[in-house]
């Protein structure tokens, strides 16, 4: 499990602006604010956790969603819980943000011993529309987003609406889109998109690819995410020929935005 990083990546970047220093008390949550976002070891035949958060007290916050298409994965939520227990000794707290229909307040399950408990955040009043609405005024005006209203832009493809998802999407995007500062919209555009490709399968995936195929934003992700890649692979081929680089090198490749310049690197490693 990764907490802190030498050098993050696109996607832990945008994670963060969104999020770092968050706090999740509109919601109803007395936790911590969050420092960072957290990837852990992916675990053969479990599904990753949809996000893990390092908070400011040094806990950790899993969260999960739920509509009602979207049924969360209790079984590899606890396997990865119980890992981080088990191997890391940090305290995991797994909340459960709900947007269908209204659910109990928790989720308890034995497993000999061990005793696993998740809490439900029931959303469900969360009117989708009325949210649009509301993020738009904002957004147009201008203003500001504060932590809640981050936190409904983020989720807001997921709420109740009266429009099925593949109509729901294109709209928020559209939305982002009226966001002046162009950081602060690729950053939205991305944790969706991840949220997304890890939550609702195919199908979600390929609505999303519709939405971002022509837009602005989405070919500046494909080609962020093209650089990294090529970036990892470049420090992997040197890492496997060398075993260890210096430092200036790893910073030069981690730094290097010209795409050109990566694949010539690329050849000739």
């Amino acid at each position: 499990m990764r907490t802190n990083y030498q050098q993050e990546s696109f996607v832990e970047g945008c994670f963060n602006r969104i999020f770092k220093g968050l706090s999740f008390k509109g919601i109803g949550l007395e936790l911590a604010r969050v420092k960072e976002i957290v990837e852990v070891e992916r675990i053969e035949n479990y599904k990753l956790p949809l996000l893990l958060f390092l908070l400011e007290d040094d806990t950790l916050l899993h969260i999960e969603i739920m509509n009602d298409e979207i049924k969360p994965d209790f079984q590899s939520m606890s396997v990865y819980d119980m890992s981080i227990v088990l191997k890391y000794g940090m305290q995991v707290r797994t909340v459960i943000l709900n947007f269908g229909s209204k659910q109990n307040s928790n989720f308890q399950r034995s497993f000999g011993s061990v005793y696993y408990n998740t809490q439900i955040v029931d959303l469900s009043g969360l009117d989708g529309e009325r949210v649009y609405e509301e993020l738009s005024q904002k957004i147009g005006s201008g203003c500001l987003l504060d932590g809640r209203d981050k936190l409904k832009l983020v989720f807001l493809p997921f709420m109740k609406n009266s429009l099925p998802f593949n109509e729901v999407l294109p709209k928020v995007m559209s939305l982002i889109e009226k966001i002046k500062d162009e950081e602060e919209r690729m950053a939205y555009v991305a944790v969706i998109s991840e949220i997304i490709s890890r939550s609702t399968g195919d199908q979600g995936v390929k609505v999303l690819k519709e939405c971002l195929m022509d837009t602005e934003v989405g070919i500046r992700i494909r080609d962020e995410g093209k650089k990294e890649g090529m970036r990892d692979s470049l420090l992997i081929i040197l890492l496997h020929k060398f075993d260890s680089l210096p430092d200036y090198i790893n910073h030069a490749i981690m730094n290097q935005q010209n795409e050109s310049i990566l694949m010539d690197w690329l050849i000739k490693a």
